[in-house]
């Protein structure tokens, strides 16, 4: 349930119809649009949820989830000479040093993206450099993992984002009941999108939904450090039956749609 008319307002439209079709699938009804006016145990072992359009939902269970936000009151960070920002976060530089500069921060402190994966990464930047030890290049490029059931992840430029911006773009698709594997493991509700430029060449982002998207991402992000081309993905082999054969499907259906790029004379 929740306020928008999808879960997780961010998420490209595509992958959160797979998402709630697998949801339901399970048993889970979706309310969208729907604004709580009041939730409370109802004194009998059930808890009674109220909506403002006068809707009541009973369930034995209710999760509130609103996000997070950094907690710093109570550090006594001025003492230290360190002021917050308008959304309570601590600045600070390239090296994650704060205005003092002995202190460091990382983390959910410090802003988006607010992961454990990054802040892990940002510690390791933040000791390397207190010891006066290189830390190697940024590449600021970082996955997203949504643990939901079934997974979400992306990585680099979304399809929805690119359209938005009137970015041209080519989308090769691959819905895991193509796979020999997703049918073997019985997991069909999943896709993979390899997003590439309009020529239908240079991999710009992926977007997964299904059983294993967090780890099948991170291929993704290597090819997009790696600036390849998406041949890269139709010219190799890959191990059969795998979830990781989604890249070369999907990879095939661009190279198949460049044929649709008008080429000037």
């Amino acid at each position: 349930m929740d306020r928008g008319p999808r879960p997780i307002g961010f998420l490209d439209r595509e992958l959160s119809e797979i998402f709630l079709d697998a949801f339901r699938e399970m048993g889970g009804t979706w309310h969208g649009d729907a604004a709580v006016a009041r939730i409370a145990f109802d004194g009998f072992g059930a808890v009674e949820t109220r909506l403002e359009d006068g809707r009541v939902l009973r369930t034995t269970k209710a999760l509130v989830s609103l996000g997070r936000q950094a907690d710093c009151e109570g550090l006594a960070l001025e003492r230290a000479g360190i002021s917050l920002g308008a959304r309570g976060l601590i600045a600070v530089d390239e090296n994650f040093r704060a205005a003092e500069a002995s202190i460091y921060a990382v983390g959910d402190v410090v802003g988006p993206p607010g992961l454990a994966a990054s802040a892990m990464e940002q510690g390791r930047r933040a000791v390397r450099h207190a010891l006066g030890l290189e830390a190697g290049p940024r590449s600021g490029l970082v996955p997203t993992g949504i643990y939901t059931i079934p997974e979400i992840a992306m990585v680099g430029i979304g399809e929805s984002q690119a359209r938005e911006a009137g970015r041209p773009i080519t989308v090769g698709r691959a819905h895991f009941s193509e796979l020999a594997r997703g049918q073997i493991a019985g997991n069909t509700h999943g896709l993979l999108k390899l997003i590439a430029d309009g020529e239908g060449r240079k991999v710009l982002g992926v977007e997964v939904v299904g059983d294993g998207a967090t780890d099948l991402v991170h291929l993704g992000q290597a090819a997009i450090i790696a600036g390849w081309d998406v041949d890269e993905f139709v010219d190799n082999v890959f191990n059969f039956p795998t979830l990781g054969e989604a890249y070369r499907l999907a990879a095939l259906q661009v190279v198949d749609r460049r044929r649709e790029v008008p080429v000037e004379a």
